[in-house]
């Protein structure tokens, strides 16, 4: 952010009167109300303390819209920023998944389920990877679609022959999406 950017931001805040908080639900229908005027990794470190979250747990909010707040992304950014006072949040718990496969989100509202399944559904469509379609071509060869593999340089026709080193990554490729066996 310039010193422009910053300097107008700062003025924009104190022409607000008053502060306005933002309520976080957790738990067992718990609620606790937090100033959104900090820093994101300020703000994220007291709903971490008061909302007793594990230290080493990735931690962030959504909205009942399922619009995740990106907290530990925006850590040098003020949440009121892109938080609305007076708006009710859901605690959430992120969990890195291995071989790039998306994140894991998980409601720390234990009755997520019945206050906002939409939101639930959302929580897990989010979690889940994004469906690629494997289909076989009239030559028999397997491709996924919705993926561009470059597999080389100057293979700019799809009707050139690979050569041999193409031939073996798009294979490396293809048992890594799980289309082919190892076998194979």
């Amino acid at each position: 952010m310039t010193k422009d950017e910053m300097a107008t931001t700062l003025a924009l805040r104190r022409q607000i009167p008053g502060q306005t908080f933002i309520t976080v639900k957790f738990g067992d229908d718990q609620e606790e109300i937090f100033n959104p005027w900090c820093s994101s990794a300020a703000l994220r470190d007291c709903i971490r303390r008061k909302c007793k979250c594990d230290e080493e747990a990735t931690i962030d909010l959504v909205d009942a819209q399922g619009q995740l707040k990106n907290l530990p992304l925006r850590h040098r950014e003020y949440a009121c920023d892109y938080m609305k006072g007076k708006e009710t949040y859901v605690l959430i718990k992120i969990e890195k998944q291995a071989d790039n496969a998306p994140n894991k989100y998980t409601s720390l509202l234990n009755n997520l389920d019945r206050t906002n399944p939409e939101l639930l559904a959302k929580l897990n469509a989010m979690s889940k990877p994004v469906g690629v379609k494997v289909t076989k071509s009239k030559w028999g060869s397997m491709s996924k679609k919705g993926l561009k593999m470059n597999l080389g340089k100057g293979r700019e026709s799809p009707t050139k022959r690979p050569v041999s080193g193409e031939k073996d990554r798009k294979k490396v490729v293809l048992q890594k999406l799980g289309i082919l066996g190892s076998g194979n």
